[in-house]
């Protein structure tokens, strides 16, 4: 075992287990296969939120117009709800 690997607690688990790290390392320590790994899965994470603020960029002007059509059919029924209510009330019962 080299230097890297004496950190790690080694258990009788499965190879897919994540190894425990038994003392804090440095960044010297650290591979750069590792480093490469983590900052791809950073700049990979940053492409997908760059996408999803694009798409919402892109799909505003027709989630306004949703939101502002469901307002307004909303207002409309109680407004009708609403004078359903007046115009039974108004009514003498027969």
């Amino acid at each position: 075992m080299n230097s890297q690997q004496s950190s790690i607690t080694r258990r009788a688990e499965p190879e897919s287990a994540i190894p425990v790290l038994t003392r804090a390392i440095t960044p010297s320590e650290i591979p750069a296969s590792l480093l490469a790994a983590l900052d791809a899965r950073l700049a990979e994470k940053a492409s997908v939120l760059a996408l999803s603020q694009e798409l919402m960029r892109n799909l505003r002007p027709e989630l306004d117009r949703m939101a502002a059509e469901l307002v307004q059919r909303s207002v409309q029924g109680m407004w009708e709800k609403r004078a359903e209510i007046y115009q039974n009330i108004s009514q003498p019962n027969a």
